[in-house]
């Protein structure tokens, strides 16, 4: 059954209406607030040290580095981002009619197949985030840590693919201004982080730095699947179907993330690492389509309906509540359905501790925004 049969059963009765495509379209070892240099690519891992999006660590609250969201949902009524300069998520409905979940991602699924495969010799992806930490010694108040990404992973095995990163400062978050100023203004901070069953301490500057950057392929392996590298060859000769995908990715599957030793439902293992094929990879568009319909297989996802990303950008969102270590969160996918483009990944607090305590529910403590993912010939602008 192709999406759009799929999405045609999972219509509610009352909708039944004939609409056209365009109304049916119209939806970390530890969490790194700093970003330090990146360490040379190891053998056995695909090393990239994001100041993004870690995902598995941020929910191990331990430390990661990686390569690149029905029913149910706890989050409360959001609040303004943390980390954004503007923005709202998680919940603004449409004035048209709200889609469930899965008719999101099968929408998706369906504009993912419309798409033609690429030709060039990079995938190219750009991408903005940031990340919200709990500081202040004289009162508690939360910073946020933004930066800016591309990444290139070469068509060839005999070319480098690269990944640059630039740090773009950090600043007292909305809302947190009055008690920056209480803790007399700092412009560094130092804050503890559990690391390896301790804790570790981390300086945050809020001065920028210079783009920095370094291959990643270890061989011909330029990506990391569920926790094991893989080859652009491998990418492209993933599964097409939802089933077959499914059970391709859960081999992966241990009980635990894919970058750390701490256990992690297979659920949330599953939305993580097929959300990171649609943010990253170089796959063709049929296995675009199926990771969509992976997801949409997944209970407990939830439609927010139209959502505003941290970059103004709307979309629809989908989000999944979890619960981590330092606290419960939510994460959410916004996807533009209509061109079956992932458009942020991101998490919000729902009842947050560690590193983000004190956010109030519905603020988005960690978000990567992709701004562009194309084919291209133009080489890597290294640093």
């Amino acid at each position: 059954m192709n999406p759009m049969e799929q999405l045609r059963k999972a219509r509610p009765a009352h909708l039944d209406t004939p609409v056209d495509e365009s109304t049916r379209a119209g939806e970390l070892n530890y969490a790194m607030a700093q970003f330090r240099q990146a360490k040379p690519a190891r053998a056995r891992k695909i090393a990239k040290p994001v100041w993004g999006l870690g995902l598995a660590g941020v929910a191990a609250a331990t430390a990661v580095a990686v390569g690149v969201t029905a029913t149910g949902g706890t989050t409360s009524a959001p609040s303004a981002p943390a980390v954004a300069q503007g923005g709202t998520q998680g919940g603004t409905q449409s004035p048209a009619v709200k889609l469930s979940a899965k008719q999101v991602l099968l929408v998706a699924a369906e504009s993912s197949l419309k798409a033609k495969a690429g030709t060039g010799a990079y995938w190219h992806i750009e991408s903005t985030g940031g990340n919200a930490t709990t500081v202040g010694t004289k009162v508690q108040y939360m910073v946020n840590s933004l930066g800016k990404s591309e990444t290139w992973i070469a068509r060839s095995p005999k070319v480098d693919s690269w990944w640059v990163s630039q740090n773009l400062g950090t600043k007292a978050a909305p809302g947190s201004e009055a008690a920056w100023k209480q803790d007399g203004s700092p412009t560094k901070w130092t804050v503890k982080m559990p690391k390896n069953g301790g804790t570790a301490k981390l300086l945050i500057d809020a001065k920028g730095g210079k783009p920095f950057g370094n291959p990643i392929n270890v061989g011909d392996k330029v990506a990391d699947l569920a926790g094991k590298n893989v080859s652009f060859a491998e990418l492209q000769k993933l599964p097409t179907t939802a089933a077959a995908l499914k059970a391709r990715l859960l081999k992966g599957y241990t009980g635990n993330s894919t970058e750390a030793d701490v256990p992690q439902e297979k659920d949330a293992w599953l939305f993580q690492v097929t959300a990171g094929v649609l943010s990253d990879m170089p796959v063709k568009p049929a296995v675009r389509a199926a990771a969509y319909e992976v997801l949409a297989g997944l209970d407990d996802v939830r439609s927010l309906g139209e959502v505003t990303d941290a970059l103004g950008r709307k979309g629809q969102g989908i989000g999944r509540a979890e619960s981590w270590p330092n606290g419960q969160y939510e994460r959410q996918l916004i996807i533009d359905p209509q061109t079956g483009l992932l458009l942020t990944d991101q998490i919000v607090a729902v009842k947050s501790g560690g590193q983000w305590a004190g956010a109030k529910p519905g603020t988005v403590v960690n978000y990567n925004a992709i701004t562009k993912a194309e084919w291209t010939d133009e080489k890597p602008v290294k640093p």
